[in-house]
Order: structure tokens, then sequence, then C-alpha cells
């Protein structure tokens, strides 16, 4: 018994280790050991698996089986990368159901049976975990997006301004800056221009595709300017009211957050009078 206890103690252990180095942010990519590994090669079975459970995926209608194709392109994410986040973290849910299912039955707080229902459970949340994840981190993203397209629009309307054509317009006002969104917009009109097609219709695919509508409307915004049409007017008007939602956002956001302070301190000042009125309470209790 004192064994078994034991060996469930170091499980339970690595469970919890395994699953605060999961919470962990990630770590940057160090290039040379990443072309290290990609030259060793990854085992055939676990690469036949993780291909398998992705082109499923694919195929899947279900809303948390399906992959999250705007999701992955707008953190830009590999399919299989996701596959295989959803499977650790299912694999480690069980891992930690099973020891947890374990250490009640020891206890005789729950019968042996319950054994493999806490497994299934912990995988299944496991799994769940890593797309609760990345549609929220994709959301951030998108807010991120939104802040940084106001100022786009911005230096959009000054080049205009200056008296420059759509397409230099675009492709210039991106180079402004570094950012995941403008880098993409400058590959988006690089390659627009090399494949022949306009910019503004790139663009568009490019919000379509991301699911971030702001970027559609400054490619619809840039397709009249094509025609001749100032915009430069209509240019910072749509900045001003991009900054104007996200401030909007922000003012909810924080009110929320202050809502949800409300229990927590209500909590603690009941515990405050509880601690001040405790000695009082004692001593007429013990009259």
């Amino acid at each position: 018994m004192t064994l078994l206890a034991v060996l469930l103690g170091l499980a339970f252990g690595a469970g919890l280790a395994s699953a605060f180095l999961a919470a962990l942010p990630e770590a940057e990519l160090h290039l040379p050991a990443a072309l290290e590994r990609t030259h060793r090669g990854t085992s055939p079975t676990t690469s036949a698996v993780v291909t398998g459970l992705t082109d499923r995926a694919a195929r899947s209608t279900h809303p948390w089986i399906r992959l999250p194709e705007a999701d992955l392109d707008i953190l830009e994410l590999s399919p299989s990368r996701y596959i295989t986040q959803r499977l650790r973290g299912a694999a480690l849910g069980a891992a930690i159901g099973t020891a947890l299912g374990l250490l009640a039955a020891v206890a005789d707080l729950a019968p042996g049976a319950l054994v493999p229902l806490a497994a299934l459970a912990g995988a299944v949340l496991g799994g769940m975990l890593p797309y609760f994840q990345l549609r929220d981190r994709a959301q951030q993203r998108r807010d991120s997006y939104r802040r940084v397209l106001a100022v786009y629009l911005d230096l959009v309307a000054q080049e205009r301004s200056a008296g420059r054509a759509a397409t230099p317009a675009l492709r210039e006002a991106a180079e402004a800056s570094d950012h995941p969104l403008l880098l993409r917009i400058r590959a988006t009109v690089l390659q627009a221009h090399r494949l022949g097609r306009t910019p503004w219709d790139a663009l568009r695919d490019l919000g379509t595709r991301l699911k971030v509508p702001e970027l559609v409307d400054v490619a619809d915004l840039a397709d009249t300017a094509a025609d001749g049409a100032a915009i430069a007017t209509s240019l910072h008007t749509k900045a001003a009211s991009l900054r104007h939602a996200t401030l909007s956002d922000d003012t909810a956001e924080a009110n929320r957050r202050s809502e949800r302070l409300t229990l927590p301190v209500s909590l603690l000042m009941v515990a405050f009078l509880g601690l001040v009125l405790y000695p009082t309470t004692a001593q007429l209790l013990t009259q």
C-alpha cells in the first residue's frame, strides 16, 4: 500500500509539473536547433498519426473538432502543430485524471470503476484546452490588428495627401513598422504586384481569410481611391472610428473586470469583519 501511494504521488506530481510547463509561454524559436531537428526528422508513426488526424479535422464540420483555419492563419500556426498540441493536452489530461481517480480510489473517496471515467474526462478537458487557448489568442491578435489598422489608415491617408498612388501608398505605409499585420500587408501587396492582381483585392481576400472585417474596409477604401476619388478624409474618419471602437472595448473590459472584483471584495470584507468581531463574539458565547 505504501509503495502504491508513493507511485501515485509521483505520478500526480509529474502531472502537475507537466501542466505547469504546458502553461508557460512558448519559447522563442532557435533557428539552428530547429534546423537540426528538421534534419534528423521525426518519427514516421507519429507523423502519420498527426497527418491523419489533421486530415480528419479538416473534413469535420463539428466546431470543436474541425480546424479553426482563420485562427491558425492569423497566429501563423500550422494545422499539424495545432493537432499535436491537442494530442499532448489529451494525454496529459488523461494522466492527471487517472492519477486523481487512483488517489480517490485508494482513499476510499470513490469506487475504482470511476478511474477510467476520470481518465476520459481528463483527456477531453486536456484536448479542449488548446482549442480555447487558440481562440483567445486569435481574438487578442485581432484586437491588436484593429489598433494597428487605425495607425495604418492615417499613414495611408498621409501618403495619398502627398500625391502617392493607391498601390505605392499601401506599400509604403506598411513599411513604417515591423508589426505582424504590416508585414503581412506588405507581403500581400508585393505578391499581388508579382501576380498581376490589384492590391485591394488581395487585401480583401486577406481580411476575409483572417476574419478581420476592418481590413476588408481598408481594401474597399483603397479600391475607391484607385478610381480617382479623394479619400484622405474618409481614411482619417475610418481611423478615428477604429480608435473609438477600441476605446469602447477597453472601457467595457475594464467594467467587466471591476464587476468580477465585487464578489472577492465582498468576501474579503466579511472575513475582515469576522476577524474583528470574533473576540467579542467568542467572549459573549462563553459567558
